[in-house]
């Protein structure tokens, strides 16, 4: 084990080495400190329990497909969703798959792979698990099992077939500029399109009009892939306080402008969605019996009310349809005493599910100023339909932006 000094000389080196290739933030600021985000600690993982990673992301995926489409054709389940009602017309667009670009995070217990919740709107991590995972793994001579990159490019071929891209087409890429971290995701994705005319244009920059969406020079765009939640646009306004957010949907509803994710990426983030597969579940003729063992396998009991748990004597998280970063989640034990609550309130407002308390095993990282003992999630990324890599992060039972990720390796049992 490094004393103190000597994991401050490394986790120096290999930051600027992440840092050299786009990863700048191995820290999280706070109000007047820094926190370590970044762990050079390397967890190596087993070949079979990696392989029932995939497996699983795999099954998942499928489901989550299979529910995007049931949902889809039906009004009265889109209701349930809770969408904000600006946005409910670019709910129209159908997909063929429900989104190109997503993670799904898992509680893993050995052989036991529970679904928490899919970030299939606008998931971040893509650098974690690319670049500073194979940084990490090289400096202690271990390969990484991440594949970002490749499942990217195969992604974009096959949004241009959906979307009929061709090699004249300019495809935007975008998110607010001065946010380190959501840039570069995006400038990592734009990097691995494979895309033959691509410009990266911040949020700020763009402009919306009565006709469409403009860039600076007055380019219309077509096509925008965008790393910026659609629940946050009804609420966005010009420094004149015209609504161009709600203008913005309309021209994604209309045809205007087609956005990348899909506005059935939005849709499926609703965490309403869990409750509505383990409701399908229960009924004929929707999910094969395969299917709905793949569903009592990987996912938990979720409901619109907590009042099963009473039954089920179970301890229950609490989560707001659309909150992100564990933002207004709430754990309650078996006797409904509050155990843990995530102190922002920002998410309150929204209608809330209530889902089975499935508790991430412990797992301790060498860190600056020593061991530290958390909680274990592991978010498994689903790219245009494919299992592509794992990102790893250890922190608190309500897994917030200040948990601390670390490597992946995997091991020949």
């Amino acid at each position: 084990m490094l004393n103190e000094q000597e994991y401050m000389k490394k986790w120096i080196a290999l930051n600027q080495k992440m840092a050299e290739e786009h990863f700048t933030w191995g820290t999280a600021e706070l109000e007047d400190d820094y926190e370590q985000y970044m762990s050079f600690h390397l967890y190596k993982m087993g070949r079979k329990q990696w392989n029932d990673i995939q497996e699983a992301t795999k099954k998942i995926g499928h489901i989550v497909n299979k529910a995007y489409h049931e949902i889809f054709s039906s009004e009265t389940l889109k209701s349930r969703l809770g969408i904000p009602a600006e946005a409910w017309d670019t709910l129209s667009i159908l997909s063929r798959y429900f989104s190109y670009f997503s993670r799904l995070d898992l509680v893993v217990n050995h052989g036991d792979i529970k679904l928490i919740e899919v970030n299939s709107d606008t998931p971040t991590g893509y650098l974690e698990t690319s670049t500073a995972n194979r940084i990490i793994c090289e400096d202690q001579g271990y390969s990484s099992p991440n594949h970002l990159e490749s499942a990217i490019f195969k992604a974009w071929r096959k949004i241009e077939y959906e979307y009929q891209i061709t090699s004249q087409d300019t495809v935007y890429f975008t998110s607010y500029g001065w946010h380190d971290e959501d840039r570069e995701t995006v400038l990592f994705n734009m990097r691995n399109s494979g895309l033959a005319r691509t410009r990266y244009i911040p949020l700020e920059e763009i402009i919306v009009s009565e006709t469409g969406i403009y860039d600076g020079d007055g380019e219309r765009i077509d096509y925008l892939y965008r790393l910026y939640p659609l629940e946050y646009l009804p609420d966005d306004k010009d420094p004149n306080g015209k609504n161009i957010g709600n203008l913005l949907l309309d021209h994604i509803a209309n045809g205007r402008v087609k956005i990348i994710n899909p506005p059935s990426a939005f849709m499926m983030q609703s965490k309403a969605v869990m409750g509505i597969i383990w409701e399908l579940a229960s009924q004929e003729g929707i999910f094969t019996e395969a299917e709905k063992n793949d569903i009592q396998q990987y996912f938990l009991p979720t409901f619109f009310s907590n009042e099963p748990f009473r039954g089920l004597n179970l301890p229950y998280v609490e989560k707001p349809i659309f909150g992100r970063e564990g933002g207004g989640v709430v754990i309650f034990d078996r006797m409904r005493k509050v155990v843990d609550e995530d102190p922002e309130h920002w998410y309150s407002e929204w209608p809330k599910i209530y889902q089975e308390y499935k508790e991430m095993p412990d797992y301790t990282l060498d860190t600056w100023t020593g061991p530290y003992t958390g909680k274990l999630l592991v978010g498994s990324f689903l790219i245009g339909g494919e299992p592509s890599g794992l990102f790893l992060r250890v922190g608190e039972k309500i897994t917030g932006n200040l948990s601390m990720f670390c490597g992946i390796t995997v091991t020949e049992d």
